[in-house]
């Protein structure tokens, strides 16, 4: 029986999906306001640092209430700054 578990748990673990990633519109949203990264940190007090790999998306993960302060300071929507990309060809298919 111990065998039967380590199949079923072999199986499970070899699966694989792919939900697709998020895309940061930053950059494109900041320039067209001209807005600098140093002057977005002065006026969210966010790190440079942070607003630097949110610009060049080089994030893998975002606060809420730093996306939030990015679209108070740049009076803009969520979508705006985040874009979805689907890459599971299946899931895209069933989309359209």
């Amino acid at each position: 029986m111990r065998m039967e578990r380590a199949v079923v748990m072999r199986k499970h673990i070899t699966i694989e999906t792919n939900y697709g990633m998020l895309h940061s519109n930053l950059k494109r949203v900041m320039d067209r306001k001209n807005i600098s990264i140093n002057m977005m940190s002065k006026l969210t007090g966010i790190k440079y640092d942070v607003i630097k790999r949110h610009y060049y998306n080089e994030t893998f993960q975002a606060d809420y209430n730093t996306l939030a302060k990015f679209c108070y300071v740049l009076g803009c929507k969520i979508e705006d700054i985040l874009a979805y990309e689907c890459t599971d060809e299946k899931q895209e298919k069933q989309r359209v």
